[in-house]
């Protein structure tokens, strides 16, 4: 049996190798509100030159980011990062622990960008949903195997 946390073939474990620590969760939040020069991300996130570089270059290999040449009149090429399609499928990872925190963390309220709709402008929230596009809450969701064990809870149409 493996130790607990260990790399295996769990999607958790496999992500949070990839995306789980403080500063490429920061890095994507960044990204993802537009911020993607490398002089620009140091100076929002506060983060040390080797580990934004290194962190940045990481989620390049891996597809998350994607390098975009730019020049500024005058001055020599740069790069900017912008997420991928798989980066920006981590835009719910980054929805839902924002939301997560302004409920359960009492000393955070400041919010640097709410995300919106772009179609309608309204708040976006975080949510769960099942295949059938039946909207959850937590507890209605158990492990795959343990479904067989576990009755449904009666709901309105079956309790009639």
């Amino acid at each position: 049996m493996a130790a607990p946390g260990a790399q295996s073939s769990c999607p958790i474990a496999g992500t949070l190798a990839l995306v789980g620590e403080k500063w490429t969760l920061l890095i994507l939040r960044d990204i993802h509100r537009g911020i993607c020069r490398f002089n620009d991300l140091e100076e929002s996130l506060g983060c040390p030159r080797a580990i934004l570089s290194a962190r940045l270059r990481k989620l390049v290999e891996h597809g998350v980011l994607a390098v975009a040449p730019y020049r500024d009149p005058g001055r020599r090429a740069r790069s900017a990062y912008v997420l991928t399609a798989k980066g920006r499928d981590l835009v719910v990872v980054l929805a839902a622990l924002q939301q997560w925190g302004l409920r359960h963390l009492p000393k955070v309220s400041e919010v640097l960008s709410t995300p919106v709709h772009l179609g309608c402008g309204s708040p976006v929230t975080a949510g769960l949903s099942c295949s059938r596009g039946h909207r959850v809450d937590a507890d209605s969701v158990v492990p795959a195997g343990a479904a067989e064990e576990v009755a449904p809870a009666p709901t309105r149409a079956t309790a009639r």
